[in-house]
C-alpha cells in the first residue's frame, strides 16, 4: 500500500501524485506500475502507469497522471487525493525494453509518430 505525500498540479489536466512506498524495491528507467482502486462494493479497476520520477530517490514514487474526462480511474487519480490518502501500487513491472550501461553498445534508438494517410 501507498501513501501519497504530495499531490502537484501540472496543468488543468494533469497531476503528479507523489507516494511514499515503504519497502519499494526501485525501479529501472522504464518501468511502470499498476494502480488498483477498490470500491465499497469490492469492484476493482486497475490502470498501469508509468513512473515519472527517477530510479534512485528512495522510497518515493512519482506517477503523473492525464485526466481522461470519460476514464473510470484517471479523474479519481487527479480529483480530490490528499497527503495521507492510501492507494494500491503493484511493481515496478517491465524489463524487457530497458537497456542500462551495463549491456554494453551501441545503442540505436528509434522512434515514430502516426502519420495519416489521407
Amino acid at each position: 500500500m501507498a501513501h501519497v505525500v504530495d499531490v502537484i498540479t501540472e496543468t488543468p489536466r494533469a497531476t503528479t501524485l507523489v507516494f511514499d512506498v515503504p519497502g519499494r524495491p526501485g525501479h529501472r528507467a522504464g518501468q511502470h506500475v499498476d494502480v488498483r482502486l477498490t470500491a465499497a462494493d469490492a469492484y476493482q479497476a486497475q490502470r498501469s502507469y508509468s513512473i515519472a520520477s527517477a530510479p534512485d530517490v528512495g522510497t518515493r514514487v512519482e506517477l503523473t497522471i492525464v485526466r481522461i474526462d470519460d476514464g473510470e480511474v484517471s479523474p479519481y487519480l487527479t480529483g480530490d487525493r490528499h497527503p495521507g490518502d492510501r492507494i494500491e501500487l503493484r511493481g515496478p513491472i517491465g524489463g524487457y525494453f530497458v537497456w542500462g550501461p551495463a549491456q554494453g553498445g551501441p545503442l540505436l534508438l528509434v522512434a515514430a509518430a502516426p502519420v495519416s494517410l489521407r
